[in-house]
């Protein structure tokens, strides 16, 4: 795998990336949880199959909008559909 960015080059002969779960936020999202860049929150999962994923860390930036991002083994894991309720929480 070889990947380009700005100013830098990866390459890996084998294996895989995973990122990290994570949440991004506007700096307005961070005031109203209370949280800072680099915090973790949890992200709790309704419905049947309902589960809390712990250590979403939290990424802020002014471009952002409020969105997690979660592995889509752990979606399909909980069934994640588009009205599942989720909530999360510092």
């Amino acid at each position: 795998m070889h990947a380009d960015g700005p100013g830098w080059i990866f390459e890996m002969g084998e294996g895989v990336i995973r990122a990290m779960r994570h949440v991004h936020m506007s700096p307005t999202d961070v005031d109203f949880y209370g949280v800072k860049a680099g915090d973790a929150m949890k992200l709790k999962i309704g419905g049947p199959c309902g589960i809390t994923l712990d250590r979403m860390l939290v990424r802020v930036d002014k471009s952002f909008k409020l969105e997690v991002h979660i592995d889509t083994d752990e979606g399909n894991a909980c069934n994640l559909q588009p009205e599942t309720p989720c909530e999360l929480m510092k």
